[in-house]
């Protein structure tokens, strides 16, 4: 379930009398816990409908907790039961007993819980004994196919689209709220009688519509093709639909799409990984004119409009950052991808099948245990050129150490090999550097000491390479002799402590292969004596994030950056418990970064110290578009924005955890492309500038655990945004938890649109907001206790924090 707040989505088109009745239903119904039911036909929009009472504000401000969860077909009741606890609690579990701990931690509370798609009795019973009767007005809503899924149930059946509810959806896919040619309209209404009320065959048709030419004669020659698909059939089907939009695609579309097979049914798919994927599959064609993974985006985008792929969250400027497809099309591509051995999919529970007759290109693993996966499958040499793996249940503490040596021996022409989630020695490096043909390489390793850049020195043909490790094992900053290489990730645990292979003896200005690096994420800091000249080395890098240190000439390197887009930085150990720490960096002071590369659009910068006129320096960047802090401390705890100050392409701002009491806006002329505003934990903020309300292009404020006083503000804002009428074009959502265990997952209703894709930095950010909120519980607690009981408390905590990041 997508948790965002979308600016500018879709018209929302029927069931309008449906969503009153739920709505009804959740808050005005009885005080005993009551289950929902929703049913229709797949493709029918019971998603839809459920996510959108889900965001209004009516349910926002009525319950305490909330959880959205996916069952479908294939499911686990852990792993579902530990997706529902991580929303409702804001953190992670281990247990066995995780239907009682969940159970508890509802307990007391009103609560909401969605399971979307449940397919059978036996997994609700399973699931619905997590869900205590408080008598306080809970709620649980399902959305299934089958109506036999609960007996005891307030049922709601949703009805087929009328004729004339087609026709709006139709028109809202093709014209985005243009008027249609008149010329067209009637032939229209025939196009979307054919669609047979279905919302899902509506947006299918109207992606086709969309490469028509908008003429009478084409309009009409389209609905002949549909009228005698309809009379053949005897209706139109979903699945002759999807088959006709597949038929329309290219060849390199239609590979795209097959793509999404390799995925879990329901899976919201990042998608950077995804076009990384794609890129390394030779599925996007490369020109001159333009960067391949912008290609590939455009190749994403034309799916979007043939409806074939959902998007579940976009980026502040509109770009998909996830996406998804719906069950019915991904059927369809598990069908296809068989049917053409396109891919293989091995699942939890099969038998191994030693006397398989063909041999599919690609093999997608779900194997809760990966020491199962079998080399028997697949004869030697074989023609797979992918191996993706994913666990069922994905659990980072309970790894066992997988040999996958066999993988390169047995496939010597992968060009495919993903295992970032499977832990591995590190010598099996040593078998990977024999796999010349790779271009997409993930991988988990453990082990002790270093690892050599030359270690892949024969992997030529790389693209990606994702690199992570435990604190015993270190890893390279750069690797030797990967010339095309384009995008890396090295993700080390516990980097300060651990040896390191010495640069050669040449130094890092010989070093060779860097040039067409586009992004390199730096989970590690960066040292004087070994990477000094690094980055300059990168021209033309457009996405870096790195951790920093005053004692490294950060500021020299980054001038020379000049096709920098996306900059993420933070300081050493931004994981002690008190952000806002004397370790800090200072951006002017320490860092001497007092000039950015021209032509970034993206800062986010963690446990930094900051100062008004280091916030000058960055509004004068004339292309910033999106500006986070993270645990930034500011001096005197005040940021004073001047009359003269102008961010002049900002659009998203986020303050989280901001060491800041005062926040002053001496003109709303100073945000002149302001749309989002984000307020996270800012347990020191005395106000919210009033001022923002004067921006004309503000859309929302979204505000989380904040003062008393700072509450008051942001009503006091929304208050007089109502009254002079303006609530339409301006949101105003505000969550006050009182709770230390929140975690964005855990939002009442929708909350802001996220600017990362990264779902480990995501991950890390919201348990740094948990280890936070518990320091300022303790805080608070202690305060009866003397100043020396209040300093002891923090020390433990500050402790207990770095104690848990290193193990």
């Amino acid at each position: 379930m997508p948790n965002i707040y979308e600016i500018g989505n879709d018209k929302v088109v029927g069931f309008e009398n449906e969503a009153t009745t739920i709505i009804n239903e959740l808050i005005r119904g009885s005080k005993e816990k009551e289950v929902i039911l929703i049913t229709g036909m797949g493709g029918l929009g019971k998603t839809t409908l459920v996510k959108r009472v889900y965001e209004e504000k009516s349910i926002v401000n009525h319950f305490d907790k909330y959880a959205w969860c996916t069952v479908s077909q294939e499911y686990d009741c852990k792993d579902l039961f530990n997706k529902i606890y991580n929303q409702v609690c804001g953190k992670e579990t281990e247990t066995d007993s995780i239907a009682e701990k969940l159970r508890k931690s509802l307990m007391g509370w009103r609560y909401l819980i969605v399971l979307d798609d449940i397919w059978s009795l036996k997994a609700w019973e399973e699931l619905n004994r997590a869900f205590p009767s408080c008598d306080n007005g809970s709620r649980v809503v399902l959305t299934s196919r089958q109506e036999s899924v609960v007996s005891n149930a307030k049922h709601i059946c949703l009805p087929f689209f009328t004729v004339d509810e087609s026709w709006e959806l139709l028109q809202v896919k093709l014209f985005k709220g243009k008027e249609c040619p008149k010329e067209i309209e009637n032939i229209g209404k025939q196009i979307s009688k054919e669609c047979g009320g279905l919302p899902l065959i509506v947006g299918l048709v109207a992606g086709l519509l969309g490469g028509v030419e908008k003429s009478e004669q084409m309009w009409q020659k389209f609905l002949n093709t549909l009228s005698s698909q309809v009379a053949f059939r005897g209706g139109m089907q979903s699945n002759d639909v999807i088959e006709l939009s597949y038929k329309h695609l290219s060849h390199d579309l239609k590979q795209c799409l097959l793509y999404f097979s390799a995925f879990k049914e329901d899976a919201e798919i990042e998608v950077s990984y995804l076009i990384e994927l794609w890129i390394s599959e030779g599925f996007i064609k490369i020109t001159e004119e333009e960067r391949v993974e912008d290609m590939a985006k455009h190749y994403l985008n034309h799916l979007v409009r043939s409806n074939l792929v959902m998007v579940s969250e976009r980026n502040y400027d509109g770009g998909i950052l996830w996406c998804v497809v719906h069950d019915l099309v991904h059927d369809f591509c598990l069908a296809k991808a068989k049917k053409e051995n396109f891919l293989h999919i091995i699942r939890v529970g099969d038998k191994l099948d030693p006397t398989l007759k063909f041999t599919p290109y690609r093999i997608s693993f779900r194997r809760s245990r990966f020491f199962e996966i079998p080399n028997e499958l697949v004869p030697w040499n074989s023609s797979v050129s992918t191996i993706l793996g994913y666990p069922e249940i994905y659990n980072e503490i309970h790894f066992d150490v997988y040999n996958g040596s066999w993988v390169a021996k047995k496939f010597e022409h992968l060009t495919i090999l993903s295992f970032e989630s499977i832990m591995m020695d590190k010598s099996v490096l040593f078998e990977m550097n024999s796999l010349i043909h790779l271009k997409y390489l993930a991988l988990y390793l453990c082990g002790r000491g270093s690892v050599s850049p030359s270690s892949l020195k024969n992997l030529q043909c790389l693209l990606t390479l994702k690199l992570r490790s435990e604190k015993h094992l270190h890893l390279p900053k750069y690797f030797l002799n990967m010339k095309s290489l384009r995008h890396m990730t090295i993700r080390h645990y516990g980097c300060d402590s651990c040896p390191t292979e010495p640069t050669p003896a040449c130094g890092i200005e010989t070093i060779s292969g860097l040039e067409v690096l586009q992004s390199l994420d730096l989970q590690t800091f960066l040292c004087i004596r070994r990477d000094e000249h690094l980055l300059r080395k990168l021209s033309n890098l457009k996405c870096l994030s790195c951790v920093v240190s005053s004692s490294y000439p950060f500021a020299d390197e980054i001038e020379m950056l000049h096709h920098l887009e996306f900059l993420w930085i933070h300081k050493l150990r931004f994981w002690d418990v008190d952000p806002y720490s004397h370790e800090n960096p200072h951006l002017l002071k320490d860092l001497k970064l007092s000039k950015f590369p021209s032509n970034i659009k993206e800062i986010n910068l963690e446990g930094i110290t900051l100062s008004s006129s280091a916030m000058s320096i960055i509004a004068q960047l004339s292309n910033l578009e999106a500006l986070i802090l993270v645990g930034c401390k500011f001096e005197e705890e005040e940021w004073k924005v001047e009359e003269e100050t102008l961010f002049c392409k900002l659009k998203y701002l986020e303050l989280m955890n901001p060491g800041i009491t005062i926040w002053n806006i001496s003109s709303s002329e100073s945000f002149p492309c302001l749309e989002q505003v984000i307020l996270d934990c800012c347990v020191k903020l005395q106000e919210v500038p009033y001022s923002l309300a004067d921006i004309a292009t503000l859309k929302l404020i979204w505000v989380r655990d904040c003062t008393d006083t700072c509450e008051r503000s942001v009503k006091k804002i929304e208050e007089d945004v109502q009254e002079f009428g303006n609530d339409g074009q301006l949101k105003i959502i505000l969550r006050m938890t009182g709770d230390s265990n929140i975690s964005s997952a855990n939002m009442t209703g929708p909350g802001p649109i996220k600017r990362r894709h990264d779902r480990d930095m995501f991950r890390q950010r919201e348990e740094l907001r948990t280890k936070f909120m518990a320091f300022l519980a303790e805080k608070r607690s202690d305060k009866g206790r003397g100043i020396a009981g209040m300093f002891s408390k923090i020390k433990q905590i500050k402790n207990k924090g770095r104690l848990e990041h290193q193990q």
